[in-house]
């Protein structure tokens, strides 16, 4: 963080990770004037990988911003002092889009279903949705482990894998194609985009951080009550969505009921986040939800 040109202006960046609208609020925060009211000027940088988000947190190339809480979980386990300030979505929104030959979770069974790396979010709730099927993944169906970069969508449209579990932008758009939603995450309570920080660029700038969890606050107030303005503003960061006013109405909708208009992080998703990251990892047993936030506002 350092002082802007313009007097009295302090600059920061914020990182984003993923083209998502889950991770929209800052960029809807700066064109509605948000950030310059609070005489900030923010650079929002989307990395376009999750655990970079967490690795510039930790460097303070981008002092704050909004991984996936996995990720920010095992950077914790390696001694980063990474502290969640706000919880901007504290369960997940995922669904499992299928082919023709899938008409509910029953069939998956003897099916390729795609799966991404189990140490990021889509990955960590594929396999907790199949255990909650009842479904064993050595026994019941083929993983398909479609590495880093999310090629689920892709795979499925090429009948590489009969389902796989997509965000909300690409599960509605499978939708509009034919294919069929037959189960959705939104009942797991896990965390799914903190907003966090390290303690150390915390203990230093308090009052900007703070600043920034009442803008993504005020951000989320002007999402849920202006949907045609944020609407036409998603379309344009989101070009394939902006061409399709359907798909990009239906997971407007769905994100306005699920951002959490308060910014509080709910410890209870945090904790069920730590017992998944806990079966891969198991140095997260035994930490505490209400260890890892601070509230600010």
């Amino acid at each position: 963080m350092r002082q802007d040109a313009r007097v009295g202006m302090d600059t920061i960046k914020i990182g984003i990770g993923v083209s998502s609208i889950g991770r929209f609020l800052p960029l809807l925060g700066k064109s509605a004037g948000l950030f310059d009211k609070a005489h900030i000027a923010v650079e929002v940088v989307n990395q376009q990988d999750e655990e970079k988000v967490v690795e510039d947190i930790v460097t303070q190339e981008t002092p704050i911003g909004t991984p996936n809480a996995p990720s920010l979980i095992f950077s914790l386990l390696n001694g980063n002092d990474l502290v969640i300030v706000g919880g901007v979505l504290n369960r997940p929104a995922f669904y499992l889009a299928a082919n023709e030959k899938i008409g509910g979770i029953a069939d998956l069974r003897g099916k390729r279903v795609g799966i991404n790396q189990p140490r990021r979010m889509a990955g960590m709730v594929m396999l907790a949705l199949l255990r909650r099927w009842g479904l064993d993944i050595e026994r019941d169906l083929t993983l398909v482990d479609l590495g880093l970069n999310d090629k689920s969508f892709d795979a499925l449209r090429a009948g590489e894998i009969d389902a796989a579990l997509l965000p909300p932008e690409k599960a509605f758009l499978a939708e509009s194609e034919g294919f069929s939603l037959v189960a959705d995450s939104l009942e797991l309570d896990c965390h799914w985009v903190p907003l966090a920080t390290t303690r150390r660029f915390l203990a230093a700038n308090r009052e900007l951080v703070k600043k920034i969890a009442s803008i993504y606050v005020e951000s989320v107030h002007l999402f849920k009550n202006e949907p045609q303005a944020t609407q036409m503003e998603i379309g344009g960061w989101l070009p394939a969505l902006g061409k399709q006013p359907q798909v990009l109405k239906k997971c407007y909708e769905l994100f306005a009921g699920i951002f959490e208009p308060t910014l509080t992080p709910s410890l209870a998703s945090i904790e069920s986040i730590l017992d998944e990251v806990a079966l891969q990892d198991p140095r997260a047993r035994g930490i505490l939800a209400s260890t890892l936030t601070e509230k600010l506002i």
